[in-house]
């Protein structure tokens, strides 16, 4: 999984293999969190929860080129504080 500024095409700012912690401030263009993952069934989507206007927000992207969303995008100046690998998102 990776974050990059400005989108998928951006440097990446944040590279793991796996679960990650932390506090990262977004740019003032937001930050695309990318799932670069292969098929795993039951860990090849990404629980990502970022913090945006003092209120939390995720989004639950699966591997690329899978099916359905392979990235998130936070709000502008967000700051990213999890990134986890999971199974199937429930929304």
């Amino acid at each position: 999984m990776s974050d990059s500024d400005v989108g998928t095409g951006g440097p990446a700012v944040i590279k793991s293999t796996g679960n990650w912690r932390g506090s990262h401030p977004t740019g003032i263009a937001g930050s695309t969190i990318f799932n670069n993952g292969t098929r795993q069934p039951g860990h090849d989507h990404i629980q990502a929860t970022w913090v945006f206007n003092g209120q939390t927000s995720g989004g639950c992207p699966h591997f690329h080129p899978g099916p359905g969303d392979y990235k998130s995008i936070t709000g502008d100046k967000a700051t990213l504080t999890s990134l986890t690998w999971r199974g199937e998102c429930d929304d």
